[in-house]
């Protein structure tokens, strides 16, 4: 096999799997669930077999990656339509606590021992499991914690406070270059940004790493600084 066949059949194995992932959908870019996991591992697998395949191989390697995209695709229609498959494929959540009380029927079950998932409560921020009331083993292998109603963080409902919904932040600047739909989602103009930014002593475009924009109109530039005094500038 000639270097230049080698090239042009790894280019098509990227192409491929690209558009076999954008068909696929984001899930498997984010959370996979077992059968997603199996499949996008074995998919990856034909995409690098493609690369160095011979000429001759070239259609019957093609033709498996695409089988196995649109048999994703099948299966999460199905999921999708069906309670029935969605159990079946995607799995049911695993009781492991509830009421503070340790369920050992769910550590066997889910294959997580003790130390692990004393490690999950740690990541979540419990270093003590009695303020957690319940914690469930998701189908994607991460656990959701219900803490205890008195350690759990107060809210402005609590206390009977009114606050104003937040809204998204947009960002308006990004590397230098102005961001034309993020200034007309909050009704802004490239001209409203210029003179804010020119308030700011920032004329020069290059030198922002990032400028966002609040729901109250406030500007935050970052610079391309290593000053730490330098970075933020807001209004």
């Amino acid at each position: 096999m000639s270097y230049v066949q080698v090239i042009l059949t790894a280019v098509l194995s990227v192409v491929v799997l690209f558009a076999i992932t954008r068909l696929i959908g984001y899930r498997q870019l984010s959370e996979l669930s077992l059968f997603d996991y199996i499949n996008g591992i074995t998919i990856g697998s034909i995409a690098a077999e493609l690369a160095t395949c011979e000429r001759e191989e070239l259609l019957e390697i093609l033709i498996a990656m695409i089988i196995y995209g649109i048999f994703s695709i099948l299966v999460a229609v199905l999921t999708d339509k069906s309670i029935t498959m969605r159990r079946f494929i995607v799995g049911n959540p695993t009781l492991l606590m509830k009421n503070g009380r340790l369920y050992y029927e769910g550590f066997k079950k889910s294959h997580l021992d003790v130390n692990e998932f004393l490690m999950k409560c740690r990541n979540n921020g419990y270093f003590d499991i009695t303020q957690i009331d319940t914690a469930i083993l998701e189908p994607n292998g991460r656990v959701s914690f219900l803490p205890v109603s008195e350690n759990r963080p107060v809210t402005p409902k609590d206390l009977k406070i009114t606050v104003t919904q937040d809204m998204l932040v947009a960002n308006v600047v990004i590397d230098g270059k102005i961001i034309e739909k993020s200034l007309d989602s909050i009704g802004k103009d490239r001209t409203w940004l210029l003179n804010r930014l020119k308030n700011q002593n920032q004329t020069d475009m290059s030198k922002i790493l990032l400028a966002s924009c609040d729901s109250k109109g406030t500007l935050t530039v970052y610079l391309k600084s290593e000053k730490k005094s330098d970075s933020c500038l807001g209004v």
